[in-house]
């Protein structure tokens, strides 16, 4: 009877996989500045506070007093208010088709463009995709406590 090789190969492959997927797995963990532009973006445009103060720069964050995350999340909101919509979905948008090209890049800055579509996931329900608005924006990014920041006047938040 000849020894049978399938059960050795098949073994090997599966442990093989499952070796690429834990590397894989800490690749997606690290931070890099084409995550962090991406994630202030959706953050930005989904007007989610928690998410752009965690992602723009001290600098950034305060100008003459203010806290220009807030500021802006609460004219966004008013703006809404005043056109008569509620700031639920109608008003936040969310971003199709990312993608990322590193500029510049050094340990503690870097430059990203980020281009994406973006869209109200609820007109784009009713509409049919007819209210498709095209991102085209180069981020500044710098290292601040080990974490990648977006810095300068980001799509216009003062």
């Amino acid at each position: 009877m000849a020894p049978s090789y399938k059960f050795i190969s098949l073994t090997l492959a599966a442990l093989l996989g499952i070796f690429v997927q834990v590397l894989l797995v800490f690749a997606d963990n690290q931070d890099a500045p084409n995550k962090a532009a991406v994630e202030f973006a959706e953050a930005y445009y989904a007007l989610d506070k928690d998410g752009m103060a965690g992602r723009i720069c001290e600098s950034g964050m305060i100008a003459d007093d203010v806290n220009l995350v807030s500021a802006y999340v609460y004219a966004q909101i008013a703006e809404a208010e005043a056109r008569g919509f509620d700031a639920g979905c109608y008003i936040k948008n969310k971003l199709y088709h990312v993608e990322t090209e590193t500029l510049e890049a050094s340990f503690d800055k870097a430059k990203v463009r980020l281009t994406a579509e973006r869209k109200s996931p609820l007109r784009n329900f009713f509409s049919k995709g007819d209210d498709v608005r095209h991102l085209d924006a180069t981020l500044d990014l710098v290292r601040e406590d080990g974490k990648w920041k977006v810095c300068g006047n980001p799509f216009s938040l003062l």
